[in-house]
C-alpha cells in the first residue's frame, strides 16, 4: 500500500516530466546543420590563407514531415507545330505517338499524382500564347483534377515551330503572383516542357532573366535534341530551378523526368531556409568566400559575416557548402577557451570530459565561427531560429606530432569528406565555364566552337590537367569523377544539353534527367524521387491520339461501351450483308439491266468491304492498347 501512495505521489512528476519531453521534442529544429573542419588543430604561430569548413544543411526525411506542404504548379507547355514529329512506333502496330501524345501522358501523371490540396494551372504556347488551352490555377482536391485532364486533352500542336518562351513564363509568373488570402501560403512552382528555343526575338541576358522569373523556380524540360540548351539552363539557374533533357532516343520518358522533379516538389520540408555565418570577435578570422554553388551566398563586413541563400528544401535533402576562412596566427587578443583532459570533437560543441582520464596537458580552443539558421515550415508560417552552433579548433603552442617505433611523425591530416567536396566545387567551377564559354562561341549557331568532337578535346585536356594538380591530394577519389567527365566528353558531339544537365544538377544539388531518366546523380535522388520515378517507369508506352481515345472508351468507362463488343458485332453485320449482297440484286433477262445490277453490286461490296477494313484498324488499335496496359 506504501509503494502504491510513493508512486501516485509520484504520477504529476512523471507526468510533467513526460510533458516538457513532449514540448522539447516539439520545438526541436526538423533541418540540421552541421559544420567539418578541414583539420581539427591549427599550431598557434600559424596563419593559414585557406582555412576550409564543410558546412551541410540537412532537411528531415519524409515521414519526419508535419502534413503535407501544398504547392501550385503552373505548367508551360509547348504545343508549335514541331509537337506533331513523331516519336515512335508500336511494333504490333506501326502506330506513331507524337511528341504532343509524349506531353500530354506526362502530364496527366503529373495530374494524377498531385495531392488534395495542390493546383495547377496550365499555360500553352506556340508562337504566341494559346489561351483556349490554358486555365488559372485548378484545385485538384475538387473537380480541377478532371478539368485539368480535359484541357490536357484538347491540347494540339499548331501553328509553326516557334516559341514563345518569355511571354509565357511571365505569364506564369503573373499567375502566382495574383494569387489571394491563404493561397499564398502553397509552395510556387513553374514547369517549362518545350522541344525547341524562344524565336520572339527576345534578347536574353540573365539579369532580365532574373528580373523577369526570379521569383519561382523554374524546372525547364526539354524534349529532343534540337533545342538549344541556354536558354533553358539560364533560366533554371536564374530562378533557382533545375534544367533536364531528353534526348531523341528517349522521348517517351519524359514522364519520368518529371516524376524526378515532382517527387521533390511533393515534399517541400522548408521554405525561406538561410543559414548565418559570423567570425568569432577577438579571434581574427574571418570568411574570404563560401563555395555555394547556385545559391546566393555573401560575405559583408569586410568578412566578419555571411549569409547562405538555400530556400526550399525537400524532405531527406543535404546540402554541402563550403566556407573558405582566413585564420591568423594567434595574438596577445585570441580568446581561447582551456579545456584540461577531456576531449573535444572539432565539428562538436560539448566537449567529453569521461575520456583520456590520464593526461597531463590542456587543450586550448579558438572559435572560428558562429553559425545560425532559420527556415520556415510553409510560405507564410512562423520562422523558426536556431543559434549558438560554433566551429572550434584546437591552436596549440607547437605542432602535433606522435611517436610510432621511435620516429616522430605528424598525424594531422586533412578530413577527406571536406577534400572531397572542395575538388567537386571546382570541378563544378571548371565545367560550367567551359560551357559558358562554348555557348558564348556559338554565334547565334546550334553548333558548337570547331565541332563536337573539338569541344570533347578542349574539355578532356582541361580535366587531365585538372587532375594532375590534384593527383597527390590525400584521401581524394578522383576514379568517379573522371567516369562523370568521360561521359560530357562523348556527349559533346550532340550538343552542350547533357554537360548543361550536370552543370545544373550540381549547383543546385539536385538530381536531373541528363538525356534519360534513368541517367541521374544518385547521390541527389531522394527516397521520394526514386519511388516516383519507379511508377512513372510502370507507365505503358505513349499512344496516338487515336490509340488513347480508344483506350478513354475502353469498357467501364464512363461514357462509352465495350468498344471490343461493338466492333466484333458490326464485323458480324458486316459479314452477313456481305454474303446477303447477291441476293439483293437479282437482275432481269435484259443485258442492260444484268450490266447495272453487277455494277451495283460490286460498288456495294467494295463499300462493305472498305467498312469492315476500317473496323478491322480500330480492332487492331484496340488489342495493341489493351496489351500496354
Amino acid at each position: 500500500m506504501g509503494q502504491l501512495h510513493n508512486l501516485m505521489l509520484l504520477l504529476p512528476c512523471l507526468i510533467f516530466s513526460t510533458l516538457l519531453h513532449i514540448e522539447a521534442m516539439s520545438v526541436v529544429a526538423p533541418v540540421k546543420v552541421s559544420t567539418t573542419p578541414i583539420f581539427p588543430t591549427i599550431p598557434r604561430a600559424q596563419t593559414n590563407k585557406d582555412f576550409q569548413v564543410l558546412l551541410r544543411v540537412e532537411a528531415p526525411p519524409t515521414a519526419d514531415l508535419n502534413g503535407h506542404v501544398p504547392i501550385d504548379v503552373v505548367a508551360v507547355l509547348d504545343v508549335s507545330g514541331s509537337m506533331n514529329d513523331p516519336v515512335a512506333a508500336s511494333l504490333e502496330s506501326n502506330l506513331q505517338a507524337t511528341r504532343l501524345d509524349v506531353l500530354k501522358a506526362s502530364m496527366k501523371f503529373i495530374i494524377r499524382k498531385l495531392d488534395d490540396g495542390d493546383r495547377l494551372s496550365i499555360v500553352a504556347f506556340n508562337d504566341g500564347s494559346v489561351k483556349e488551352y490554358s486555365s488559372g490555377l485548378l484545385d485538384v482536391s475538387g473537380d480541377g483534377r478532371s478539368i485539368a485532364g480535359k484541357k490536357i486533352d484538347r491540347l494540339q500542336a499548331r501553328g509553326g515551330s516557334g516559341s514563345a518562351l518569355m511571354p509565357e513564363l511571365q505569364e506564369a509568373v503573373k499567375i502566382l503572383d495574383e494569387r489571394q488570402g491563404n493561397s499564398q501560403n502553397s509552395v510556387g512552382f513553374i514547369l517549362l516542357l518545350t522541344d525547341g528555343d524562344d524565336t520572339t526575338g527576345f534578347r536574353w541576358s540573365r539579369d532580365v532573366i532574373h528580373g523577369a522569373v526570379g521569383k519561382y523556380p523554374v524546372h525547364t524540360f526539354a524534349l529532343g535534341a534540337a533545342h538549344d540548351p541556354e536558354a533553358l539552363l539560364h533560366i533554371a539557374q536564374e530562378s533557382r530551378g533545375t534544367y533536364s533533357f531528353v534526348d531523341d532516343g528517349n522521348l517517351d520518358k519524359i514522364a519520368g523526368a518529371l516524376a524526378v522533379c515532382l517527387g521533390g516538389l511533393k515534399t517541400v520540408a522548408a521554405v525561406d531556409t538561410r543559414v548565418s555565418l559570423k567570425a568569432a570577435e577577438l579571434g581574427g578570422a574571418r570568411i574570404v568566400r563560401v563555395d555555394s554553388g547556385g545559391y546566393e551566398s555573401s560575405v559583408a563586413c569586410g568578412g566578419a559575416s555571411g549569409e547562405v541563400v538555400v530556400g526550399v528544401l525537400y524532405a531527406g535533402e543535404v546540402k554541402s557548402f563550403v566556407v573558405h576562412l582566413h585564420v591568423p596566427a594567434a595574438s596577445s587578443t585570441t580568446t581561447f577557451s582551456s579545456v584540461e583532459c577531456g576531449y573535444c570533437d572539432a565539428a562538436a560543441t560539448v566537449c567529453d570530459h569521461h575520456h583520456h582520464h590520464h593526461c597531463h596537458h590542456r587543450h586550448h580552443q579558438q572559435q572560428l565561427l558562429a553559425i545560425g539558421y532559420s527556415y520556415s515550415h510553409a510560405p507564410g508560417g512562423e520562422a523558426v531560429s536556431i543559434e549558438g552552433h560554433g566551429v572550434f579548433v584546437e591552436r596549440p603552442e607547437v605542432a602535433v606530432f606522435s611517436v610510432d617505433g621511435g620516429r616522430q611523425r605528424q598525424t594531422l591530416l586533412p578530413s577527406p569528406v571536406v577534400m572531397q567536396h572542395m575538388v567537386r566545387f571546382e570541378l563544378l567551377e571548371l565545367v560550367a565555364g567551359f560551357a559558358e564559354t562554348e555557348m558564348l562561341s556559338k554565334k547565334g549557331t546550334m553548333q558548337l566552337r570547331g565541332g563536337g568532337a573539338r569541344a570533347g578535346d578542349v574539355l578532356q585536356g582541361k580535366w587531365e590537367e585538372f587532375r594532375r594538380a590534384r593527383q597527390f591530394w590525400g584521401g581524394v577519389e578522383l576514379d568517379g569523377l573522371e567516369e562523370e567527365v568521360d561521359a560530357m566528353v562523348a556527349s559533346l558531339r550532340s550538343g552542350l544539353a547533357y554537360v548543361s544537365s550536370w552543370v545544373s544538377s550540381h549547383q543546385m544539388q539536385r538530381a536531373t534527367a541528363m538525356g534519360s531518366p534513368e541517367k541521374v546523380i544518385a547521390e541527389f535522388m531522394t527516397p521520394a524521387m526514386v519511388i516516383m520515378l519507379e511508377e512513372a517507369r510502370k507507365l505503358p508506352p505513349p499512344l496516338p491520339a487515336a490509340a488513347e481515345a480508344a483506350r478513354e472508351r475502353r469498357p467501364g468507362c464512363e461514357g462509352g461501351g465495350d468498344l471490343h463488343y461493338v466492333i466484333r458485332q458490326r464485323l458480324e453485320l458486316w459479314s452477313k450483308v456481305r454474303r446477303e449482297v447477291p441476293l439483293m440484286y437479282q437482275p432481269s433477262s435484259e443485258q442492260e439491266d444484268v450490266q447495272l445490277t453487277a455494277l451495283f453490286r460490286e460498288a456495294s461490296l467494295e463499300a462493305i468491304d472498305r467498312a469492315m477494313h476500317h473496323d478491322i484498324y480500330l480492332m487492331k488499335i484496340y488489342l495493341t492498347m489493351n496489351q500496354m496496359i
